[in-house]
């Protein structure tokens, strides 16, 4: 279980003083981890009861012997976990929080400085193309955003998304075609960068652009020129689906890979499912602008806004 704290406290929580933080309720695993040191689970022995004394003592040898495998394991949780010690339980990298430690002393103010926030806006000229992992959510967060975007326009004569799904992957068309259906927003499929330009050709003018991308490995070479080649044939805006959970170190590698290509915008999926969501952290950083959060798996209401106060929030308490 995952150290835990206040979460009154989420957006001004000191990343150095151990006094602003408490465990989380729940932390039920980390509790009794730590009872074995301090005798709590032992029972107590009355006077006279030699046969309870000597239980009492085997009790107290096993609870030693386990806390000994414990420590040797390298697993050590603290009673009173400071922000560094979730910060570290979430996979954060050790340079960035120290980067996050020295803005003021509160988690907020220094992942408002280490990371960049703002909208994704789809009323633009250039088409949004999402790319990211296989399975990382970009057809549901391309819905979330499409009916964001219909409910808002409701009434104001605004023109419908044009939305292209370029992914292969058996049922992948048929589910987003069924989840805009309600919406009267036709999908269309093209499996190739010559597809996609034809059909691009029959948006309607002012109709933003919407590119559900092929799933993509970013250590693949290939994967990358595909996906880069469907992107740099429209004239795509690149924005990175990615979701919490992941390995802190893969997620890196997955954001710069998406910087590098000239991707600027972030979404987080399934950060109301995973419990770890320093992975998110650590790719925004490679120069990405976190934008949205997946909060549910409704496709309207679906989305958060994200800034530096929710954020911290979050990285201080699990899911509800």
């Amino acid at each position: 279980m995952p150290p835990q704290t206040d979460t009154g406290h989420a957006a001004q929580a000191s990343t150095g003083q151990q006094d602003r933080t408490q465990p989380l309720p729940g932390a039920t695993g980390t509790t009794h981890a730590m009872q074995h040191d301090t005798g709590a689970d032992t029972p107590v022995a009355t006077s006279g009861q030699g046969g309870m004394q000597s239980m009492q003592a085997g009790m107290a040898q096993q609870a030693t012997d386990l806390s000994a495998q414990t420590y040797a394991a390298g697993v050590e949780l603290p009673l009173r976990p400071t922000v560094e010690d979730v910060l570290r339980w979430h996979g954060i990298p050790q340079p960035l929080i120290d980067a996050l430690s020295v803005s003021g002393g509160y988690l907020a103010n220094g992942l408002g400085e280490l990371l960049s926030f703002g909208s994704l806006p789809i009323d633009r000229a250039a088409p949004i193309a999402f790319g990211g992992p296989s399975g990382g959510g970009k057809t549901l967060a391309l819905a979330k955003i499409v009916a964001r975007y219909v409910m808002a326009g409701q009434g104001k004569g605004v023109p419908p998304p044009f939305v292209v799904t370029c992914d292969q992957n058996p049922g992948d068309f048929e589910k987003l075609a069924a989840i805009m259906k309600p919406f009267s927003i036709p999908v269309i499929q093209a499996g190739t960068a010559d597809l996609l330009v034809d059909a691009v050709s029959q948006r309607r003018r002012g109709q933003p652009l919407l590119v559900d991308l092929p799933g993509v490995c970013v250590y693949s070479s290939v994967s990358m020129a595909r996906m880069m080649g469907m992107v740099e044939s429209i004239g795509a805006e690149l924005s990175l689906v990615l979701p919490a959970g992941m390995d802190s170190e893969e997620s890196a590698d997955i954001g710069a890979a998406f910087a590098q290509a000239g991707a600027t915008t972030m979404i987080a999926t399934r950060m109301d499912q995973a419990g770890r969501v320093g992975g998110i952290v650590t790719a925004a950083a490679c120069g990405l602008t976190l934008t949205y959060a997946g909060c549910s798996s409704a496709v309207v209401g679906g989305l958060a806004t994200l800034n530096a106060p929710i954020l911290a929030k979050r990285l201080l308490t699990l899911p509800a």
